[in-house]
């Protein structure tokens, strides 16, 4: 189907469910959305060696056939959801429910997605017992687009108003996925080349029953906040760079690989300024038979991260400005790696489809829905380095513009690294990924929403390769 056709397939659609006379059943909410893209990349062969020849277009094989062969990739389509929503309650019993069932697979998405609440449980006067998914209120709040939450049992204790703990007591694990930070990931993995497949595809053989994590923080305030959380993550067979010690994995299906985790932060907002500052921390262990590892069957994990984020309102206008950064590795005179750096969870920081989304690479090595990763590529990147995201934004009445701009820069991977936090130009590559992208939207007061946005991606000119993506959104709750 050409392009121009699922363009006007997705305005069809929309308009069709626009009409229907539909009302609240029951109080419950219900939400329908669909979305067309169109996506354009094209590579040039470069005669020249890579400006960072560790780093390629994809960590697989596959990576050799594009560095060497012209390609190009131009594809359009469409896809849509419902869902559910509603939040109420009835004696003790309370509930958040939000839920969306999406066009599947075929149209590049998971089958359903949760919201970012989504729970059943009993509220008492200072405590609330649930299970479900939970946003975690202790988590970083410099990116305004980053979440993460446990999906399984939770207890929350509140003794008073501004001050709230919580404790995920058993959290199955899967990366927070959320439909807004997924809907365009599939785009360059539905491939029918077998080389072309993502660690997603990879990890199916893995067995996932044995992870887990544990979470506890502490949220205190209200426009001018304190936080304070703490994860523990048993990874078990969790990803590619988990299940790799013969005699443990033989024995216990995992090799005892963990992560222990946390952050600590505040929030402080005046009547047109808002500041917020968090310090991330994690330590572990990587059982390993690798060559790589400067003790032999094991790499140490030691890392350390921070994110500053600034927002400044005037008027009908909103500059926010959100920046990360994350230690190194730490390696020896035979390139050997003594610990590994930070580790993230949740979703990706930023916002633009190409940083989040489409390639989706992460400031840090990260535990994602496929597991714990690490890996220099364009597509599906997990690397040390500098992020920064600027979100200008404009509201008049009913219509709402953003401009965004993302620019991230990794450590250097070339001699000794000392696993510290760098601030100088010359401890980061030449090399960079940034995006800038415009979005004008229609959202009125009734639950419609329509919008439409351009990206264009910038790389350095050795890597070859243009690319920029276009989409059209509706939305519509009742």
């Amino acid at each position: 189907m050409k392009p121009s056709h699922h363009l006007t397939n997705v305005f069809f659609y929309f308009l069709v469910l626009f009409l229907i006379p539909l009302t609240k059943v029951n109080g419950i909410g219900l939400e329908f959305g669909i979305y067309g893209y169109e996506l354009f990349l094209k590579e040039n062969q470069t005669k020249g060696p890579l400006e960072v020849p560790n780093w390629d277009f994809f960590s697989q094989r596959w990576s050799r056939v594009f560095r060497n062969d012209g390609y190009l990739n131009r594809s359009s389509g469409e896809s849509g959801f419902v869902g559910l929503k509603d939040k109420n309650n009835r004696n003790q019993i309370h509930w958040d429910l939000d839920a969306k069932l999406t066009t599947g697979p075929e149209t590049g998405l998971r089958n359903y997605y949760l919201g970012k609440n989504h729970f059943l449980g009993y509220k008492s006067k200072m405590f609330f017992l649930g299970v479900g998914r939970r946003e975690h209120l202790f988590s970083p709040k410099s990116f305004s687009s980053q979440y993460d939450g446990g999906e399984g049992l939770f207890l929350e204790i509140k003794p008073e108003s501004n001050l709230t703990f919580q404790l995920m007591i058993w959290d199955f694990y899967s990366g927070s996925l959320l439909l807004s930070k997924d809907q365009f990931h599939g785009l360059l993995r539905n491939e029918t080349s077998s080389e072309f497949s993502t660690s997603e595809k990879k990890n199916d053989g893995f067995r996932r029953s044995h992870h887990r994590r544990h979470s506890f923080g502490i949220h205190y305030g209200e426009s001018n906040s304190l936080r304070l959380g703490v994860h523990y993550m048993e990874l078990g067979s969790f990803g590619p760079n988990t299940k790799d010690h013969p005699s443990e994995t033989k024995k216990n299906s995992a090799d005892g690989d963990s992560i222990f985790s946390g952050n600590i932060g505040f929030g402080i907002q005046w009547e047109h300024l808002s500041f917020e500052f968090d310090f991330l921390w994690c330590k572990g262990s990587d059982r390993t038979r690798s060559q790589i590892a400067e003790t032999p069957g094991i790499i140490p994990i030691a890392g350390e991260a921070f994110q500053v984020g600034t927002e400044l309102k005037l008027g009908d206008f909103k500059l926010r400005n959100s920046h990360f950064l994350s230690d190194t590795a730490e390696t020896n005179q035979n390139h050997q790696i003594v610990k590994e750096g930070y580790v993230s969870m949740g979703t990706h920081p930023s916002q633009t489809p190409y940083l989040s989304q489409i390639f989706r690479i992460f400031p840090s090595a990260a535990v994602t829905e496929s597991g714990y990763e690490k890996n220099l590529a364009l597509i599906e990147g997990r690397a040390f380095g500098y992020l920064t995201e600027l979100v200008l934004s404009y509201q008049y009445q009913q219509v709402i513009v953003k401009l965004i701009g993302n620019y991230f820069v990794p450590y250097h991977e070339h001699g000794l690294l000392d696993g510290r936090i760098h601030f100088q130009k010359r401890q980061f590559e030449k090399f960079f990924v940034s995006e800038g992208m415009l979005e004008v939207a229609l959202k009125d007061e009734e639950g419609f929403e329509l919008g439409v946005g351009i990206s264009q991606l910038y790389l350095p000119e050795s890597m070859g390769i243009r690319s920029n993506f276009g989409y059209v959104y509706g939305r519509y709750q009742i």
